[in-house]
């Protein structure tokens, strides 16, 4: 976990600013942090309602940002609802738009460890490992664009009931659910945290693992570049509900 951290903070000051190259996008970013001291990111796991039962389908993890660059992610991802099933999770828009260099996501092994979800990802994106001659084109949009797409799929289980299954972001240590700033000098941390889907968590007294956001000791007020609380992270979810369709009314009996 630490080595991730060390990647986003250690390597992302060599970016060099460049220009969205996006259609419809006619706004530049800053190249600085400057919006990130004042400003805030939205994080957004998707929802979505199955009326067919049948649940093979993507689903996005946004970000809002103001017009604050970004330059990597490293984010953990859990359902605590064996009915729905993460097939694989794939770069959004920002890294395919913004061509970013690196990207990885995968499924961690639980084996029944107690507080855990029993199914979790983690996937981390970082604009420019070092410099060289590819640089990223842009560091996220002025408007809400996808981080990541979810593949989920149902297709395991056999009679699909009404119900509700929570997606939601997962913290193991500090550096989970983490975004850099532009310069790799900002480290943002959760703010708050919020749920839409089925029944709200109960705030337990560990520190980790834990659903409700970075702990208070996540941040060192001594620090110079300490971590700042501007994410405010939306869980999301799948809601099944069957749907019937009436029966159509015959009108021909009545003539």
């Amino acid at each position: 976990m630490k080595r991730t951290l060390l990647i986003l903070v250690l390597l992302l000051p060599s970016l060099v600013w460049a220009d969205p190259v996006v259609p419809g996008d006619s706004t530049t970013l800053p190249a600085t942090d400057s919006l990130i001291e004042d400003g805030s990111m939205i994080v957004s796991i998707g929802r979505m309602t199955i009326e067919n039962m049948t649940l093979s389908d993507t689903l996005f993890v946004t970000l809002d940002a103001t017009g604050a660059p970004l330059a990597g992610f490293d984010f953990k991802i859990g359902i605590d609802n064996p009915m729905v099933d993460i097939v694989e999770i794939l770069p959004g828009e920002i890294y395919d738009s913004c061509r970013w260099e690196y990207f990885s996501a995968r499924q961690i092994i639980i084996a029944n460890r107690e507080g855990y979800p029993p199914l979790l990802w983690q996937t981390v994106a970082l604009a420019d490992m070092a410099s060289g001659a590819d640089q990223p084109v842009c560091f996220g949009f002025n408007r809400e664009a996808s981080l990541l797409k979810l593949v989920l799929s149902n297709e395991h289980v056999l009679d699909q009931p009404d119900t509700a299954v929570q997606i939601f972001f997962f913290w193991e240590d500090c550096t989970d659910n983490t975004i850099s700033g532009r310069t790799g000098n900002k480290l943002l941390i959760s703010r708050q945290v919020f749920d839409y889907v089925g029944t709200k968590p109960e705030a337990g007294s560990r520190l980790f693992p834990t659903r409700t956001g970075a702990p208070e000791h996540c941040i060192n007020p001594s620090k110079v570049n300490r971590p700042r609380r501007m994410i405010d992270f939306h869980n999301g979810g799948v809601e099944f509900r069957l749907r019937i369709d009436p029966e159509p009314v015959d009108t021909s009996k009545g003539e």
